[in-house]
């Protein structure tokens, strides 16, 4: 929909940007609510603004330029045609109909896309490019495909289920990050399954410790990490171990117990530095030197030793460029700051987890996005500032370690 001189109206460059982006109606206002820190926008209203129905007011369009990383004075010049338009034209609908296997913008459309990733690296390359949010039902739909064909073979080959578990596991990662736990430890369930008919012991030592995460009991969640570092043992290489002893910090840093943690982090850093790279599974690509250290530190912010946590967080955080793992790395030392008393340093790094978050498509770490803020907030209303503008650690300390977080 345009106006005179063939200017674009709001609804028109929101549905295209969105698009371009690949997210749905339905993304778009979970963004703008975890941006925003309001629970006011839906999926519906998100179509009233495409269709030109609504035009937001400044304050959303501030938010929107944030989401779609767009010019305020963009925005602005398209809500004004908008507005324009709704005085002298019936608003209709900014989305135009997509040719056939196309998106209205040429793009491949999902059926297309699904088509294209069916191969494991295709599907973890798109893992680093977009959140859970986005990609979990494409990697669900072909992990459903595969169990199909599994189904439909008499005697299916063991690279054959070796491959189903390794769809399985990121099934189960894509799930957790989009904020399906249910789905992320069904797909843990087939995919340990799988790996173990497959003799692949490392593959099935990550789903234990990875469904460690999902645990609700933290007792719970130690014994599955404790299960999948027993797994790894027996003969996987050096970087799954220490994967699995990071896990099982972890899990025992949120169980309370802290000897066993520290102990863990030791064994894992044993196992870290005699690492021989080419021998790692191609799945442990991401587990680099940066991303190594940031679990170090978020074990120690969960632990409450924010001497520790700070200095290797920080460190970490510069060798961390992609979105979702520098929000979920910064919100454990934005916690880490809160329980040192840094209250304004935390407060921005809240700003900074919020934006990442929103880039990042991660449900997960929008979560832990909306928790930060809301502990952030709680400590304010409740005063809790030092004598210096240094938050008071008595009334930051009830939170501590408690943000959502799924891996």
């Amino acid at each position: 929909m345009s106006g005179g001189g063939g200017a674009e109206s709001l609804g028109a460059l929101l549905a295209r940007t969105r698009l371009s982006q690949g997210r749905s109606q339905l993304r778009m206002a979970e963004l703008l609510c975890a941006a925003s820190g309001t629970a006011t926008v839906t999926r519906h209203e998100i179509s009233r603004w495409e269709r030109d129905l609504r035009v937001p007011g400044g304050h959303w369009l501030r938010w929107l330029a944030a989401v779609l990383e767009l010019p305020l004075s963009a925005l602005e010049t398209a809500a004004a045609t908008s507005r324009e338009l709704r005085t002298r034209t019936p608003p209709r609908s900014a989305v135009p109909p997509a040719p056939p296997g196309r998106d209205v913008f040429g793009a491949p459309a999902r059926s297309t896309l699904l088509a294209e990733a069916r191969d494991l690296p295709r599907l973890r390359a798109l893992d680093d490019q977009v959140g859970g949010g986005d990609l979990a039902v494409i990697v669900d739909a072909v992990l459903r495909r595969e169990v199909a064909a599994l189904r439909r073979t008499r005697s299916a080959r063991r690279s054959r289920v070796r491959r189903l578990a390794g769809l399985a596991q990121l099934a189960g990662w894509v799930d957790a990050d989009a904020g399906d736990d249910a789905g992320a430890r069904a797909a843990h369930r087939l995919g340990l399954r799988a790996a173990r008919i497959a003799g692949d012991r490392p593959l099935a030592a990550h789903l234990l410790g990875a469904a460690a995460h999902l645990a609700d009991d933290p007792r719970r969640a130690l014994a599955l990490a404790t299960a999948g570092a027993a797994e790894a043992a027996r003969g996987a290489p050096g970087a799954v171990r220490a994967l699995l002893q990071q896990r099982v910090a972890l899990a025992a840093a949120r169980a309370g117990e802290r000897a066993d943690a520290e102990r863990a982090l030791g064994a894992a850093e044993s196992a870290f530095d005699g690492r021989s790279p080419g021998s790692d599974p191609e799945w442990l690509y991401w587990l680099t030197e940066p991303e190594f250290t940031a679990m170090t530190g978020r074990c120690f912010a969960v632990l409450g030793r924010p001497r520790l946590a700070v200095p290797l967080l920080e460190h970490a955080l510069r060798g961390i460029g992609q979105p979702r793992p520098a929000a979920l790395y910064r919100s454990y030392l934005a916690e880490a700051h809160l329980d040192a008393g840094a209250f304004d340093r935390a407060r921005v790094l809240a700003g900074e987890v919020r934006l990442d978050a929103m880039r990042s498509g991660s449900v997960r770490a929008s979560m832990r996005a909306q928790a930060l803020a809301e502990r952030i907030s709680t400590i304010t209303v409740r005063g809790g500032r030092g004598p210096s503008g240094r938050a008071d650690p008595q009334a930051i300390a009830p939170g501590r370690g408690t943000l959502p977080d799924a891996g």
